[in-house]
Protein backbone atom coordinates (compact mmCIF):
# COMPACT_ATOMS: atom_id res chain seq x y z
CA UNK A 1 0.00 0.00 0.00
CA UNK A 2 1.20 3.47 -0.83
CA UNK A 3 0.94 6.75 0.75
CA UNK A 4 -2.30 8.50 -0.34
CA UNK A 5 -4.22 11.66 0.74
CA UNK A 6 -7.20 10.85 2.20
CA UNK A 7 -10.04 13.14 1.19
CA UNK A 8 -12.47 14.29 3.83
CA UNK A 9 -16.65 14.28 2.08
CA UNK A 10 -19.87 15.33 3.64
CA UNK A 11 -21.25 11.69 2.40
CA UNK A 12 -25.41 12.79 1.15
CA UNK A 13 -25.95 9.27 2.32
CA UNK A 14 -29.63 9.76 1.76
CA UNK A 15 -29.09 9.25 -1.63
CA UNK A 16 -25.86 7.47 -1.57
CA UNK A 17 -27.62 4.61 0.61
CA UNK A 18 -30.65 4.16 -2.12
CA UNK A 19 -29.34 5.10 -5.54
CA UNK A 20 -28.15 3.31 -8.34
CA UNK A 21 -26.56 0.10 -7.81
CA UNK A 22 -28.24 -1.00 -4.49
CA UNK A 23 -30.75 -3.74 -4.28
CA UNK A 24 -33.62 -3.49 -1.95
CA UNK A 25 -33.77 -6.54 0.66
CA UNK A 26 -35.53 -9.69 -0.65
CA UNK A 27 -38.15 -11.07 1.90
CA UNK A 28 -38.03 -14.34 2.98
CA UNK A 29 -40.57 -16.54 4.47
CA UNK A 30 -40.01 -17.25 8.42
CA UNK A 31 -36.74 -15.39 8.24
CA UNK A 32 -35.64 -11.50 8.98
CA UNK A 33 -32.79 -9.85 6.98
CA UNK A 34 -30.23 -7.98 9.08
CA UNK A 35 -27.60 -5.47 8.21
CA UNK A 36 -23.80 -6.18 10.03
CA UNK A 37 -21.66 -3.49 9.88
CA UNK A 38 -18.90 -2.17 12.44
CA UNK A 39 -18.86 1.83 10.80
CA UNK A 40 -21.01 4.41 12.35
CA UNK A 41 -21.71 6.06 9.01
CA UNK A 42 -25.55 7.04 8.67
CA UNK A 43 -27.67 9.69 6.25
CA UNK A 44 -25.15 13.20 5.85
CA UNK A 45 -21.98 11.19 7.48
CA UNK A 46 -18.52 12.94 7.29
CA UNK A 47 -17.25 10.18 6.00
CA UNK A 48 -13.18 9.92 4.69
CA UNK A 49 -11.94 8.24 1.58
CA UNK A 50 -9.42 6.15 1.96
CA UNK A 51 -6.58 6.05 -1.19
CA UNK A 52 -3.05 4.36 -2.17
CA UNK A 53 -4.47 0.91 -2.83
CA UNK A 54 -2.52 -1.09 -5.62
CA UNK A 55 -3.15 -3.90 -7.56
CA UNK A 56 -3.42 -7.34 -5.41
CA UNK A 57 -3.84 -5.59 -2.01
CA UNK A 58 -7.10 -5.82 0.13
CA UNK A 59 -9.11 -4.30 2.37
CA UNK A 60 -12.22 -5.21 4.62
CA UNK A 61 -13.61 -5.95 7.70
CA UNK A 62 -13.90 -8.11 9.89
CA UNK A 63 -17.89 -8.93 11.65
CA UNK A 64 -19.70 -11.08 13.54
CA UNK A 65 -22.83 -12.81 12.63
CA UNK A 66 -25.85 -12.03 15.03
CA UNK A 67 -27.84 -14.99 14.34
CA UNK A 68 -28.02 -18.10 12.85
CA UNK A 69 -28.61 -17.96 8.71
CA UNK A 70 -27.04 -16.83 5.45
CA UNK A 71 -25.40 -14.24 4.39
CA UNK A 72 -27.16 -13.08 1.36
CA UNK A 73 -25.57 -10.04 0.17
CA UNK A 74 -22.52 -7.88 0.78
CA UNK A 75 -22.23 -4.02 0.91
CA UNK A 76 -19.36 -1.50 0.57
CA UNK A 77 -19.48 1.98 -0.08
CA UNK A 78 -17.70 3.69 -2.51
CA UNK A 79 -16.85 7.63 -3.35
CA UNK A 80 -14.47 10.18 -5.17
CA UNK A 81 -13.56 13.34 -4.83
CA UNK A 82 -14.29 13.68 -8.61
CA UNK A 83 -17.76 14.34 -9.32
CA UNK A 84 -17.33 12.57 -13.05
CA UNK A 85 -15.53 9.29 -11.32
CA UNK A 86 -16.11 6.25 -13.44
CA UNK A 87 -16.87 3.19 -11.97
CA UNK A 88 -14.49 0.74 -10.90
CA UNK A 89 -14.07 -2.56 -11.75
CA UNK A 90 -12.40 -4.84 -9.12
CA UNK A 91 -10.79 -7.96 -9.11
CA UNK A 92 -13.46 -10.04 -6.31
CA UNK A 93 -15.21 -9.92 -3.00
CA UNK A 94 -13.96 -12.21 -0.76
CA UNK A 95 -15.55 -13.73 2.35
CA UNK A 96 -13.43 -15.92 4.62
CA UNK A 97 -13.65 -17.21 7.58
CA UNK A 98 -11.94 -15.27 10.51
CA UNK A 99 -11.57 -16.79 13.92
CA UNK A 100 -8.06 -16.02 13.71
CA UNK A 101 -7.01 -12.00 13.41
CA UNK A 102 -5.56 -10.69 11.36
CA UNK A 103 -5.19 -13.57 8.97
CA UNK A 104 -8.52 -14.94 8.57
CA UNK A 105 -8.81 -19.14 7.39
CA UNK A 106 -10.36 -20.42 4.70
CA UNK A 107 -12.84 -18.88 2.16
CA UNK A 108 -16.30 -19.40 2.02
CA UNK A 109 -17.07 -17.32 -1.10
CA UNK A 110 -15.80 -15.69 -3.69
CA UNK A 111 -17.72 -12.59 -5.43
CA UNK A 112 -16.40 -12.16 -8.90
CA UNK A 113 -15.51 -9.37 -10.51
CA UNK A 114 -17.71 -6.98 -8.82
CA UNK A 115 -18.50 -3.63 -10.25
CA UNK A 116 -18.32 -0.29 -7.67
CA UNK A 117 -20.33 2.78 -8.80
CA UNK A 118 -19.34 5.73 -7.19
CA UNK A 119 -21.12 7.91 -4.59
CA UNK A 120 -23.31 4.71 -3.96
CA UNK A 121 -23.51 1.93 -1.24
CA UNK A 122 -22.84 -0.81 -3.84
CA UNK A 123 -24.84 -3.93 -2.94
CA UNK A 124 -24.24 -7.40 -4.66
CA UNK A 125 -26.43 -10.65 -4.10
CA UNK A 126 -24.81 -12.60 -6.97
CA UNK A 127 -21.59 -14.09 -6.91
CA UNK A 128 -20.92 -14.22 -10.86
CA UNK A 129 -20.26 -11.72 -13.50
CA UNK A 130 -23.63 -12.77 -15.20
CA UNK A 131 -25.63 -12.43 -11.74
CA UNK A 132 -27.19 -15.71 -12.36
CA UNK A 133 -25.94 -17.17 -8.95
CA UNK A 134 -27.46 -15.64 -5.72
CA UNK A 135 -24.80 -15.13 -2.71
CA UNK A 136 -25.95 -17.41 0.23
CA UNK A 137 -22.97 -18.23 2.85
CA UNK A 138 -24.29 -20.31 5.81
CA UNK A 139 -23.41 -18.93 8.98
CA UNK A 140 -24.06 -19.52 13.02
CA UNK A 141 -24.75 -16.77 15.78
CA UNK A 142 -21.41 -15.43 17.14
CA UNK A 143 -19.68 -16.63 14.13
CA UNK A 144 -16.53 -14.02 12.53
CA UNK A 145 -16.24 -14.06 9.26
CA UNK A 146 -13.80 -11.40 7.03
CA UNK A 147 -15.33 -9.62 4.07
CA UNK A 148 -12.30 -7.97 1.94
CA UNK A 149 -12.18 -6.42 -1.87
CA UNK A 150 -9.38 -7.07 -4.01
CA UNK A 151 -8.17 -4.07 -5.58
CA UNK A 152 -7.47 -4.23 -9.67
CA UNK A 153 -5.50 -1.44 -10.07
CA UNK A 154 -4.87 1.53 -8.04
CA UNK A 155 -7.09 3.12 -6.29
CA UNK A 156 -7.11 6.99 -4.99
CA UNK A 157 -9.58 9.40 -3.55
CA UNK A 158 -10.08 11.39 -6.27
CA UNK A 159 -11.04 8.77 -8.64
CA UNK A 160 -12.48 6.79 -6.03
CA UNK A 161 -11.76 4.08 -3.53
CA UNK A 162 -13.30 2.48 0.10
CA UNK A 163 -14.60 4.80 3.03
CA UNK A 164 -13.85 4.70 6.42
CA UNK A 165 -15.95 6.67 9.50
CA UNK A 166 -14.52 9.16 11.43
CA UNK A 167 -15.23 7.71 15.22
CA UNK A 168 -11.93 5.82 15.69
CA UNK A 169 -10.74 2.42 14.45
CA UNK A 170 -12.01 -0.45 16.31
CA UNK A 171 -9.09 -2.89 16.77
CA UNK A 172 -9.11 -6.36 15.50
CA UNK A 173 -11.98 -5.24 12.98
CA UNK A 174 -10.29 -4.08 10.28
CA UNK A 175 -8.09 -5.61 7.83
CA UNK A 176 -5.42 -4.87 5.61
CA UNK A 177 -3.66 -7.43 3.24
CA UNK A 178 -0.63 -5.74 1.34
CA UNK A 179 1.97 -8.41 0.25
CA UNK A 180 4.59 -5.65 0.46
CA UNK A 181 4.38 -5.07 3.72
CA UNK A 182 4.03 -8.77 5.12
CA UNK A 183 0.53 -10.02 4.31
CA UNK A 184 -2.66 -9.56 6.58
CA UNK A 185 -2.24 -6.58 9.04
CA UNK A 186 -4.46 -5.05 11.48
CA UNK A 187 -5.91 -1.82 9.36
CA UNK A 188 -5.76 0.60 12.82
CA UNK A 189 -2.10 -0.40 13.19
CA UNK A 190 -1.39 2.30 10.09
CA UNK A 191 -3.02 5.58 11.25
CA UNK A 192 -1.74 7.52 8.79
CA UNK A 193 -3.82 5.48 6.43
CA UNK A 194 -7.06 4.90 8.93
CA UNK A 195 -8.43 6.17 11.76
CA UNK A 196 -11.95 4.94 11.59
CA UNK A 197 -13.82 1.70 10.83
CA UNK A 198 -13.99 0.58 7.00
CA UNK A 199 -17.65 0.61 5.59
CA UNK A 200 -17.91 -2.81 4.41
CA UNK A 201 -21.75 -4.67 5.71
CA UNK A 202 -23.18 -7.98 5.00
CA UNK A 203 -26.72 -8.90 4.66
CA UNK A 204 -27.37 -11.67 6.81
CA UNK A 205 -31.05 -13.24 6.33
CA UNK A 206 -31.77 -14.96 9.87
CA UNK A 207 -34.01 -17.89 10.78
CA UNK A 208 -36.13 -16.74 12.96
CA UNK A 209 -36.85 -18.49 15.77
CA UNK A 210 -40.34 -20.40 16.47
CA UNK A 211 -42.41 -22.28 19.16
CA UNK A 212 -45.82 -23.13 20.44
CA UNK A 213 -48.20 -20.57 21.00
CA UNK A 214 -51.77 -20.68 23.28
CA UNK A 215 -54.79 -19.07 21.92
CA UNK A 216 -57.01 -17.55 24.15
CA UNK A 217 -59.54 -20.50 22.79
CA UNK A 218 -57.27 -22.90 24.48
CA UNK A 219 -55.75 -23.71 21.19
CA UNK A 220 -52.27 -24.59 20.68
CA UNK A 221 -50.40 -23.88 17.68
CA UNK A 222 -46.76 -24.79 16.61
CA UNK A 223 -43.72 -23.68 14.80
CA UNK A 224 -44.52 -20.17 14.86
CA UNK A 225 -42.20 -16.93 15.96
CA UNK A 226 -43.39 -14.70 18.85
CA UNK A 227 -44.35 -11.84 16.54
CA UNK A 228 -46.77 -14.00 14.66
CA UNK A 229 -48.11 -15.35 17.74
CA UNK A 230 -48.70 -11.88 19.31
CA UNK A 231 -50.37 -10.76 15.93
CA UNK A 232 -53.14 -13.76 16.49
CA UNK A 233 -53.64 -13.04 20.32
CA UNK A 234 -52.10 -15.40 21.35
CA UNK A 235 -49.21 -16.51 24.32
CA UNK A 236 -45.93 -17.56 23.30
CA UNK A 237 -44.63 -20.29 24.97
CA UNK A 238 -40.99 -20.00 23.91
CA UNK A 239 -38.41 -21.14 21.63
CA UNK A 240 -38.24 -24.76 20.67
CA UNK A 241 -41.51 -25.63 22.91
CA UNK A 242 -44.05 -27.93 20.91
CA UNK A 243 -47.96 -28.43 21.91
CA UNK A 244 -46.94 -31.98 23.07
CA UNK A 245 -45.84 -30.54 26.31
CA UNK A 246 -47.77 -27.44 26.75
CA UNK A 247 -52.28 -27.47 28.18
CA UNK A 248 -53.15 -23.85 26.71
CA UNK A 249 -55.87 -22.92 29.06
CA UNK A 250 -58.94 -21.65 27.68
CA UNK A 251 -60.24 -18.42 28.63
CA UNK A 252 -64.30 -17.37 29.35
CA UNK A 253 -65.91 -15.79 26.81
CA UNK A 254 -69.48 -14.56 26.75
CA UNK A 255 -71.80 -17.05 25.54
CA UNK A 256 -75.21 -16.03 24.55
CA UNK A 257 -78.53 -18.18 24.25
CA UNK A 258 -81.68 -17.82 22.30
CA UNK A 259 -84.19 -15.80 22.52
CA UNK A 260 -82.35 -14.54 25.50
CA UNK A 261 -79.65 -14.99 27.82
CA UNK A 262 -76.12 -14.86 28.55
CA UNK A 263 -73.49 -16.77 30.49
CA UNK A 264 -69.06 -16.33 30.38
CA UNK A 265 -68.11 -19.91 29.89
CA UNK A 266 -65.41 -21.17 27.80
CA UNK A 267 -65.79 -21.63 24.02
CA UNK A 268 -66.27 -25.18 23.87
CA UNK A 269 -68.80 -25.43 26.68
CA UNK A 270 -70.66 -22.81 24.89
CA UNK A 271 -71.33 -24.90 21.56
CA UNK A 272 -71.71 -27.86 23.81
CA UNK A 273 -74.48 -25.96 25.31
CA UNK A 274 -75.96 -24.53 21.99
CA UNK A 275 -75.04 -21.03 22.73
CA UNK A 276 -73.11 -18.39 20.46
CA UNK A 277 -69.52 -17.72 21.36
CA UNK A 278 -68.98 -13.83 21.17
CA UNK A 279 -65.21 -14.12 20.68
CA UNK A 280 -62.34 -13.31 22.56
CA UNK A 281 -62.51 -10.96 25.30
CA UNK A 282 -66.28 -10.53 25.06
CA UNK A 283 -67.63 -11.10 28.50
CA UNK A 284 -71.51 -10.68 29.34
CA UNK A 285 -70.98 -7.51 31.20
CA UNK A 286 -70.04 -5.42 28.10
CA UNK A 287 -71.76 -7.19 25.23
CA UNK A 288 -75.22 -7.26 23.72
CA UNK A 289 -76.16 -10.78 22.96
CA UNK A 290 -78.86 -10.13 20.00
CA UNK A 291 -79.28 -6.45 19.10
CA UNK A 292 -81.70 -5.59 16.42
CA UNK A 293 -82.05 -2.23 14.89
CA UNK A 294 -82.49 -0.15 12.03
CA UNK A 295 -81.09 -0.41 9.04
CA UNK A 296 -79.83 2.45 6.77
CA UNK A 297 -79.42 1.30 3.06
CA UNK A 298 -78.08 2.56 0.40
CA UNK A 299 -80.71 4.24 -1.50
CA UNK A 300 -82.07 5.63 1.22
CA UNK A 301 -84.67 3.75 2.94
CA UNK A 302 -84.62 2.09 6.07
CA UNK A 303 -85.69 -1.19 7.57
CA UNK A 304 -86.67 -2.03 11.32
CA UNK A 305 -85.75 -4.34 13.64
CA UNK A 306 -82.62 -5.89 11.49
CA UNK A 307 -79.59 -7.50 13.24
CA UNK A 308 -76.28 -6.05 12.35
CA UNK A 309 -75.31 -8.93 10.16
CA UNK A 310 -78.20 -8.78 8.31
CA UNK A 311 -77.88 -4.99 7.65
CA UNK A 312 -74.05 -5.35 6.57
CA UNK A 313 -75.30 -8.55 3.97
CA UNK A 314 -77.82 -6.09 2.52
CA UNK A 315 -74.64 -3.34 2.13
CA UNK A 316 -76.25 -1.12 4.44
CA UNK A 317 -75.67 0.74 8.15
CA UNK A 318 -76.59 -0.37 11.68
CA UNK A 319 -77.84 2.32 13.22
CA UNK A 320 -77.46 0.75 16.84
CA UNK A 321 -79.33 -1.61 19.51
CA UNK A 322 -82.81 -0.21 19.67
CA UNK A 323 -83.07 2.17 17.37
CA UNK A 324 -86.19 2.51 14.43
CA UNK A 325 -86.73 4.55 11.33
CA UNK A 326 -88.50 6.49 12.84
CA UNK A 327 -85.72 8.50 14.58
CA UNK A 328 -82.85 7.20 12.32
CA UNK A 329 -81.78 9.90 9.93
CA UNK A 330 -80.57 7.86 6.60
CA UNK A 331 -78.58 9.76 4.68
CA UNK A 332 -80.03 10.16 0.60
CA UNK A 333 -78.51 9.16 -2.12
CA UNK A 334 -77.96 11.40 -4.95
CA UNK A 335 -78.49 10.70 -8.71
CA UNK A 336 -78.91 11.56 -11.60
CA UNK A 337 -81.08 15.25 -12.71
CA UNK A 338 -82.11 14.96 -15.79
CA UNK A 339 -82.78 18.95 -16.88
CA UNK A 340 -85.01 19.73 -20.09
CA UNK A 341 -82.34 21.45 -21.24
CA UNK A 342 -80.44 17.82 -21.66
CA UNK A 343 -77.94 18.53 -19.46
CA UNK A 344 -77.53 16.50 -15.80
CA UNK A 345 -76.47 17.16 -12.34
CA UNK A 346 -75.77 14.73 -9.48
CA UNK A 347 -78.46 15.57 -6.72
CA UNK A 348 -81.19 14.43 -4.38
CA UNK A 349 -84.31 13.56 -5.54
CA UNK A 350 -86.03 15.88 -3.46
CA UNK A 351 -83.54 18.69 -4.80
CA UNK A 352 -83.97 17.62 -8.42
CA UNK A 353 -87.92 17.60 -7.70
CA UNK A 354 -87.94 21.62 -7.17
CA UNK A 355 -86.35 22.02 -10.61
CA UNK A 356 -89.49 22.11 -13.74
CA UNK A 357 -89.44 19.86 -16.00
CA UNK A 358 -86.73 17.65 -14.50
CA UNK A 359 -86.98 13.79 -13.93
CA UNK A 360 -84.96 11.81 -11.39
CA UNK A 361 -83.26 8.89 -12.43
CA UNK A 362 -83.16 7.03 -9.51
CA UNK A 363 -80.55 6.74 -6.76
CA UNK A 364 -76.64 5.70 -6.71
CA UNK A 365 -77.59 6.69 -10.90
CA UNK A 366 -74.55 9.69 -12.44
CA UNK A 367 -74.22 11.76 -15.11
CA UNK A 368 -71.59 9.92 -16.82
CA UNK A 369 -72.27 10.01 -20.54
CA UNK A 370 -70.27 6.59 -21.62
CA UNK A 371 -71.42 6.86 -25.13
CA UNK A 372 -70.34 10.18 -25.80
CA UNK A 373 -73.00 11.64 -27.45
CA UNK A 374 -73.89 14.83 -25.28
CA UNK A 375 -76.47 12.84 -23.22
CA UNK A 376 -75.82 11.25 -19.57
CA UNK A 377 -76.42 7.69 -19.68
CA UNK A 378 -79.22 7.63 -17.47
CA UNK A 379 -81.12 10.67 -18.70
CA UNK A 380 -81.48 8.59 -22.23
CA UNK A 381 -85.25 7.86 -23.09
CA UNK A 382 -86.65 4.38 -24.51
CA UNK A 383 -89.45 3.79 -25.53
CA UNK A 384 -91.31 0.48 -25.69
CA UNK A 385 -92.80 -1.21 -27.89
CA UNK A 386 -95.54 0.10 -29.09
CA UNK A 387 -94.06 3.99 -27.97
CA UNK A 388 -97.00 4.36 -26.17
CA UNK A 389 -96.25 1.43 -23.92
CA UNK A 390 -94.38 4.03 -21.50
CA UNK A 391 -94.05 1.67 -18.89
CA UNK A 392 -92.53 -1.14 -20.84
CA UNK A 393 -94.57 -3.67 -19.68
CA UNK A 394 -95.61 -4.77 -23.49
CA UNK A 395 -98.95 -3.39 -23.88
CA UNK A 396 -101.27 -0.11 -23.71
CA UNK A 397 -103.12 -0.04 -21.24
CA UNK A 398 -105.19 2.29 -18.67
CA UNK A 399 -101.52 1.98 -17.17
CA UNK A 400 -100.46 3.98 -19.92
CA UNK A 401 -103.49 6.31 -20.14
CA UNK A 402 -102.74 7.68 -16.77
CA UNK A 403 -99.17 8.55 -17.42
CA UNK A 404 -100.31 9.90 -20.92
CA UNK A 405 -102.60 12.54 -18.87
CA UNK A 406 -99.77 13.13 -16.69
CA UNK A 407 -97.22 14.31 -19.52
CA UNK A 408 -99.73 16.07 -21.51
CA UNK A 409 -98.59 19.63 -22.41
CA UNK A 410 -101.70 20.97 -25.01
CA UNK A 411 -100.21 22.42 -28.03
CA UNK A 412 -96.95 24.07 -27.75
CA UNK A 413 -95.89 22.60 -25.09
CA UNK A 414 -92.31 20.76 -24.75
CA UNK A 415 -92.14 16.96 -23.77
CA UNK A 416 -89.87 16.08 -21.78
CA UNK A 417 -88.26 12.92 -20.47
CA UNK A 418 -89.93 9.69 -21.17
CA UNK A 419 -93.23 11.79 -22.02
CA UNK A 420 -91.39 12.30 -24.93
CA UNK A 421 -92.68 9.03 -26.40
CA UNK A 422 -96.43 10.39 -26.28
CA UNK A 423 -95.55 12.31 -29.02
CA UNK A 424 -96.25 10.23 -31.88
CA UNK A 425 -96.50 13.26 -34.40
CA UNK A 426 -93.27 14.56 -33.45
CA UNK A 427 -94.01 17.75 -32.91
CA UNK A 428 -92.76 18.28 -29.07
CA UNK A 429 -95.74 18.60 -27.45
CA UNK A 430 -98.18 16.06 -25.73
CA UNK A 431 -101.80 17.32 -27.27
CA UNK A 432 -105.12 15.64 -28.65
CA UNK A 433 -103.59 14.33 -31.65
CA UNK A 434 -101.18 12.30 -29.99
CA UNK A 435 -103.87 10.82 -27.86
CA UNK A 436 -105.18 9.96 -30.93
CA UNK A 437 -102.68 7.59 -31.51
CA UNK A 438 -103.04 6.32 -28.12
CA UNK A 439 -106.29 5.02 -28.81
CA UNK A 440 -104.82 3.51 -32.08
CA UNK A 441 -102.38 1.93 -29.77
CA UNK A 442 -104.44 0.27 -27.58
CA UNK A 443 -104.24 -3.40 -26.30
CA UNK A 444 -106.28 -3.46 -22.88
CA UNK A 445 -104.00 -4.82 -19.87
CA UNK A 446 -102.50 -8.33 -19.85
CA UNK A 447 -100.97 -9.14 -23.86
CA UNK A 448 -97.80 -9.32 -22.33
CA UNK A 449 -94.21 -9.50 -23.51
CA UNK A 450 -93.07 -12.17 -25.82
Amino acid sequence: MRPSSSYRSVCALAGALIGAGIAAPIPRGGAAEVVVQNDSVVDFSEVVIVGGFVFGEEGGARLTSPCDGSIVAVQVLWLAGDAGALPYLAENIWIRRAETFPAPGAVLQQLDAPVLQPFVLNEFRHVDEGQTTLLNVPVVANQQFAVTLEFSESAIPATGSVVRDMDGCQPGKNLLFAPNLGGWLDFCGFPIFLQGDLVFRVVIDCVEESGACCLLTGTCVEDISQADCVTIGGVYQGTDTDCNAIECPAIEQACCFQPIGCLDIEPDSCDLAGGFAQGTGASCDTIECFPMGACCLLDGSCLDDVAPEACAAATGAFQGNGSSCASAACPQPSGACCLASGGCIDLEQAECDVIPQSAWAGALTDCTDGDQNGTADACEVTCGDPTQDIDEDCDVDVVDYVLFVQCTTGPGGSAFGACICYDSDGDGDIDLLDYGSLNAAFTGAGSGCP
